[in-house]
C-alpha cells in the first residue's frame, strides 16, 4: 500500500576523500635572475591584488623581471581586445603564474 507520507533524502554533509594526484609542476630550472616572468590575474579576485603585489616582490628581490597583465572582460569587443592583450604579453614572458579567475 502506497504511503502519502513525504520522504526526505539526506545527503552526506562531508567531502569526498581526495585523491592523491597533484597538478604536474614546472621549473624554470636555473637561477629567476633575468628571467621575464609574467603574472596574470583579472579585476573579479580582489583578495588576489596581495597575492600579486607579493608575488611580484618576491620575484623582483630574486633578480626576474615581472610583467604584470590585469586582464578585462571575456566577451564583446573588451573581450576582443583582452585576447589580444594576453596573446602579447604571452609573447613577452619566458613563464607565467596565471591568477584566480583566469
Amino acid at each position: 500500500m502506497p504511503s502519502d507520507t513525504p520522504q526526505v533524502e539526506i545527503l552526506l554533509p562531508t567531502a569526498p576523500e581526495s585523491s592523491d594526484a597533484t597538478s604536474p609542476t614546472w621549473s624554470v630550472a636555473r637561477p629567476l635572475d633575468g628571467v621575464v616572468v609574467g603574472l596574470r590575474t583579472d579585476r573579479s579576485w580582489r583578495s588576489y591584488y596581495a597575492v600579486i603585489d607579493v608575488w611580484e616582490q618576491r620575484l623582483r628581490a630574486d633578480g626576474a623581471d615581472v610583467r604584470v597583465l590585469w586582464a578585462g572582460d571575456r566577451v564583446g569587443p573588451q573581450g576582443e581586445q583582452t585576447r589580444a592583450d594576453v596573446e602579447e604579453w604571452a609573447r613577452l614572458v619566458e613563464c607565467g603564474v596565471i591568477g584566480l579567475g583566469n
